[in-house]
């Protein structure tokens, strides 16, 4: 896929940990995509990834970069997770994004799961999901939806994936 080609595998897994190379991205990030050149571009827009490549298109920066921005700087309630087969790496939630994203599986009632059954490579838009397929405290009977957006780097074998709570959802506990 065309926006592969500026992230290496190691990219998606180094922007999560602690190490001096991931404080040098996010310093390098701020200084490709200082907030008063990104908020004024992202502000108003619907969450999705289509959006994170246009943004990192525009500012030249690499998508796990932009994401980061994204996240950020956004008021929306987003999440970026990053799996690999049906186990999840790791994920990052901007600062209104309440709710705890599962950890450990890929749910295969949730878009990146039909990414993981090979329905198809990714979702090109935000697509509803059912909340427990990514949140903790929501179980099957709940009938809460989350949105989703999830694209798999084939090349890398990982999952990339943007949730958006576009509605409140009731706080279970």
């Amino acid at each position: 896929m065309e926006h592969d080609h500026q992230q290496s595998r190691r990219d998606l897994t180094i922007w999560n940990d602690a190490s001096e190379e991931a404080e040098a991205n996010i310093f390098a990030a701020e200084l490709l995509m200082p907030e008063y050149l990104f908020k004024p571009r992202s502000l108003g827009q619907v969450p999705s990834l289509g959006l994170v490549d246009k943004l990192a298109e525009s500012f030249g920066s690499s998508v796990m970069a932009t994401a980061f921005q994204y996240l950020h700087y956004t008021p929306e309630q987003v999440a970026l997770v990053v799996s690999e087969g049906n186990r999840i790496l790791w994920s990052k939630k901007a600062k209104d994004f309440w709710p705890r994203v599962r950890a450990m599986q890929i749910h295969p009632h949730s878009a990146a799961g039909e990414i993981m059954a090979g329905k198809y490579l990714e979702t090109k838009r935000m697509v509803r999901s059912p909340a427990y397929a990514w949140l903790e405290s929501f179980d099957e009977k709940s009938e809460q939806d989350i949105r989703e957006d999830s694209r798999l780097i084939e090349y890398y074998g990982q999952t990339l994936t943007l949730l958006w709570l576009e509605d409140d959802l009731d706080d279970v506990e």
